[in-house]
């Protein structure tokens, strides 16, 4: 069965509960990292700034603590493997729907309304819905 490693292990111990208990099942089905989940002012910034994302700090489901968002990468990791991605995502949301958790995938939806575009989707993202409700019992991870 597949473990979380120890750079996993630290995004996932910024994020809310529900994200934690999601991602410790869905661990048991098929290996995946946590690779981003708490980001603050300097790292979205950064993203933004890198075109990594489309919003700016306060603007974004990982700015706050617990961390409301995380991207996940599945193994074996190739960016390409959309097939992958999916795979893992239809775990994580079978999972979240089981435990009534409401739950998000970056990869429905995309900027511009256009499905054939790879790029517009967002396959690693997933977040707590509707994410700034989530906020508003959260608070804003000032730290880089």
């Amino acid at each position: 069965m597949p473990i979380f490693g120890v750079a996993s292990l630290k995004n996932l111990s910024k994020c809310h509960p529900n994200l934690k208990l999601i991602a410790n099942e869905a661990i048991k089905e098929m290996d995946f990292r946590v690779l981003d989940s708490t980001r603050g002012r300097d790292a979205q910034t950064r993203a933004f700034q890198t075109g990594k994302s489309k919003a700016k700090f306060g603007q974004s489901a990982h700015n706050y603590v617990p961390a409301i968002a995380f991207d996940l990468f599945p193994f074996p990791y190739d960016w390409k493997d959309r097939k992958a991605f999916t795979r893992l995502a239809e775990i994580i949301m079978r999972i979240a729907k089981e435990k009534g958790i409401p739950l998000r995938w970056g990869g429905d939806w995309n900027m511009d309304g256009d499905k054939t575009k790879s790029d517009a989707w967002d396959m690693p993202h997933f977040e707590l819905h509707p994410w700034r409700d989530w906020a508003k019992k959260s608070k804003l991870y000032e730290d880089g």
